[in-house]
């Protein structure tokens, strides 16, 4: 068995994508004499007085700065847009920072799934989440939710055993191992205790006790399991147990560091002759219609 770590909170070291500020993407050049021209010393002078002294729309100036000089000098630097509604959303972000400290590689993703749950409100049925951590997506899931069980499926011993088709697309190394992102049943259910009487927590290696669930059915389930046995066991127990418009939200769908789950969603998606929708947040979703 392998020992998992007992921290309480949401590290997330797959960090699978930046969160800077905003850039067109065609205005970057990757030039010496841009880059200089860029921090001279008077623009230094007043990034440093706006973010130590300034309001928000001068902080958010700051960070959009840093983000040009940073695309200046790297090119392929990660952006995106610093100005969305959602990201003034308080309550939201200090239950993520709660939960996640100093990790806001997954808010986009965290926020997507919510909103998904709170349109999933309208329909009957349960939840499920295939790959838990620490609960951070569960504990959105069920904060959203008006109805419902929650069934959370986790080893608590980490990733099980990658194969070939795990491979990470563009190194030719397997991103994972055995035992990556362990952590323990008690960590799990402590972060959701506020809402214990709505979830059921079910240990074990996926699939071995879907067949607990065989006789619900499911309005949202979410999967995040990084590999692609443990995605294709999923899709194939879950989408024949999601109502008509339920959705299965995939968090690994879009990313090169999980080729594996990718090409488990498109073989279901083959075979069912169902379509995906591919996420900028690099989430996917398989809406039953």
């Amino acid at each position: 068995m392998n020992s998992c770590s007992s921290g309480a909170v949401d590290t997330d070291e797959r960090s699978r994508s930046g969160n800077a500020p905003f850039l067109h993407q065609q205005n970057i050049i990757r030039e010496p004499e841009l880059l200089m021209a860029m921090i001279t010393p008077s623009r230094l002078g007043r990034a440093v007085k706006w973010f130590i002294t300034g309001n928000p729309a001068q902080r958010r100036r700051v960070r959009q700065e840093l983000a040009r000089v940073a695309a200046a000098a790297f090119g392929d630097f990660p952006i995106s847009d610093d100005y969305k509604l959602w990201r003034e959303d308080k309550q939201f972000l200090d239950d993520f920072n709660r939960m996640s400290p100093g990790n806001p590689y997954s808010q986009d993703r965290k926020w997507t799934l919510r909103e998904y749950v709170k349109l999933s409100n309208a329909l009957p049925g349960d939840l499920a989440e295939c790959g838990c951590y620490v609960g951070t997506s569960a504990f959105f899931t069920a904060q959203a939710s008006t109805h419902g069980k929650l069934y959370l499926f986790d080893s608590f011993e980490g990733l099980s055993d990658p194969d070939a088709t795990d491979k990470d697309i563009d190194a030719d190394v397997m991103p994972w191992t055995a035992g990556d992102l362990c952590t323990s049943e008690a960590v799990l259910r402590n972060n959701l205790a506020p809402y214990g009487d709505s979830i059921v927590v079910l240990p074990g290696w996926i699939p071995d006790r879907f067949h607990e669930v065989a006789n619900r059915q499911f309005r949202v389930v979410h999967i995040d399991v990084d590999l692609y046995q443990p995605t294709r066991d999923s899709l194939e127990f879950f989408y024949p147990r999601l109502v008509k418009g339920g959705v299965i939200v995939m968090d690994d769908y879009g990313f090169k560091t999980c080729p594996g789950a990718t090409r488990a969603a498109e073989e279901l998606a083959a075979t069912q002759g169902i379509s995906i929708l591919h996420l900028a947040t690099g989430q996917g979703v398989i809406t039953k219609v």
